[in-house]
């Protein structure tokens, strides 16, 4: 072997050939948008248009085009402005996490509007990193255009990683700066967690739009997805992600319909306890109590379980009393107790009642025996505070007897 052979085997070997240029997705026989070019670079873009006779569920997109959407001012749920949706834009991102933070890329976007005869949902995607600046451009400019923004978690999730996007972009995020902001998460679970297992947008769909999906993709597979077309480039793997997005969107039109439905439904016309309950709170935290007392009046007619039913009666027990309607009050804690025995609660505001209001010493001795045996049985905390007010009480029987 001569010298030169013997100096090649010294030299670093190349392990692997020089990979080949990666070659473009070709997205649209999947997706059917197209490239959009702007000063930043390109991204792709879907728009899909429903006209105002589309069927979404329980929900016609030209009722909710319609609706004044007063009552969700009025229940004081607007976040810096009031709610015309000719200026609105519902929003929902699909993101590489779930858990946020700064390694967290929303890679598609998905935005809706309405227009005077129809729906629009315009989708922002990014087929790779290196079109971020585009994507963040294209959903700047159309932030802009419009006053009010209505999102699913938006206040927790959506906006704040949008927020970190443009700052690590280094780009001005003005378009949702002094905006209002229409979080439908909160207000759904406000109106229904009590009646629902969950107040996911699907759960939504499925128990309040009358809607449920069909091949949907779950949003714990979206990330790995995603990660998956970046290293192969086939597109039929965002189809599923795409159409999971605009759904998002389209129902938050119909969410946002019927939460206003709901907050304006009078007392008498509430057809679900949960909902009456719900609203009684509202009107509660808007210092009405009447209105409040109405709502649980109502809720009470209407609800078939018995937990619902006893819980609702301590509320409207509770109002009543406050509103110095004792008598009232007294007669709602009876049937509580009627009911459930165990309810300390109730057995303790009903002796205070007979003791202090209808001035019945022997009543208040009775309900306070049995609410103590309750007590000493459960081992409750209350035990003390029952026992001095049965001492109490006695000592006034004592005296009233020694008195005649």
């Amino acid at each position: 072997m001569d010298l030169t052979s013997k100096l090649r085997q010294l030299l670093p070997q190349k392990s692997n050939p020089t990979p080949a240029p990666k070659r473009a997705a070709d997205l649209d026989p999947f997706l059917g948008g197209a490239e959009t070019h702007t000063p930043l670079g390109a991204c792709y873009v879907v728009v899909k248009e429903l006209p105002l006779s589309y069927h979404h569920g329980s929900c016609w997109l030209e009722e909710a085009y319609n609706a004044s959407y007063l009552h969700l001012s009025r229940w004081g749920q607007n976040s810096g402005g009031a709610l015309h949706l000719e200026k609105t834009l519902f929003l929902d991102t699909e993101t590489t996490g779930l858990a946020g933070g700064t390694g967290t890329y929303a890679f598609l976007v998905g935005l809706g509007y309405f227009t005077h005869d129809r729906f629009v949902v315009k989708q922002i995607l990014m087929r790779d990193y290196n079109e971020e600046l585009a994507l963040l451009h294209v959903v700047e400019q159309e932030l802009q255009e419009k006053e009010t923004v209505v999102s699913f978690n938006g206040k927790v999730f959506d906006l704040p990683l949008l927020h970190t996007r443009f700052a690590l972009a280094r780009l001005g995020f003005q378009g949702a700066s002094g905006k209002a902001h229409y979080d439908l998460l909160p207000l759904s679970r406000r109106l229904w967690r009590h009646r629902l297992a969950s107040c996911s947008l699907v759960s939504l769909e499925e128990n309040i739009l009358g809607l449920r999906r069909s091949g949907d993709i779950p949003g714990y597979e979206i990330p790995q997805r995603y990660f998956d077309f970046l290293q192969t480039g086939r597109g039929a793997l965002l189809q599923d992600i795409v159409e999971h997005n605009f759904l998002d969107i389209v129902s938050m039109a119909a969410l946002l319909h019927r939460l206003e439905t709901v907050l304006g439904l009078e007392p008498h016309e509430c057809s679900c306890p949960y909902e009456a309950e719900a609203l009684a709170r509202l009107a509660l935290e808007s210092q009405n109590v009447s209105l409040a007392l109405d709502y649980l009046q109502q809720a009470a007619r209407l609800a078939q379980e018995q937990e619902l039913y006893l819980r609702i009666l301590r509320q409207g027990a509770g109002l009543l009393k406050r509103l110095g309607e004792h008598r009232r009050a007294a007669a709602l804690w009876q049937e509580i107790l009627s009911q459930a025995p165990h309810d300390l609660y109730s057995a303790e505001e009903l002796a205070k009642y007979y003791e202090h209001r209808a001035k019945d010493l022997p009543a208040a001795q009775l309900v306070t025996r049995k609410a103590l045996a309750v007590a000493w049985r459960e081992k409750s905390p209350l035990v003390p505070s029952l026992e001095h007010r049965l001492k109490r009480i006695e000592n006034k029987l004592r005296r009233d007897a020694a008195e005649l």
